[in-house]
């Protein structure tokens, strides 16, 4: 993914949606999100998801901005 960022900057995000797919258990469901879900509850389901051995990653698109809801 490191050279897809290098030489394709605009497929970085396509790589890395193929790459969680493909490598975690029930990767699709992370990838995939639920369209009646807001937000906020995304993030609390994301949270509780999470412990120190599996972190939880945002990958921001422009004009986005998460701060309020962290």
């Amino acid at each position: 993914m490191l050279v897809t960022r290098c030489l394709r900057p605009d497929r970085v995000t396509v790589a890395l949606s193929h790459f969680i797919t493909k490598t975690l258990p029930s990767g699709k469901s992370f990838v995939e999100c639920d369209a009646t879900s807001s937000a906020e509850e995304v993030l609390f389901s994301s949270y509780a998801d999470s412990t120190p051995q599996t972190p939880i990653y945002f990958i921001l698109s422009p004009g986005a901005n998460p701060i309020k809801n962290v």
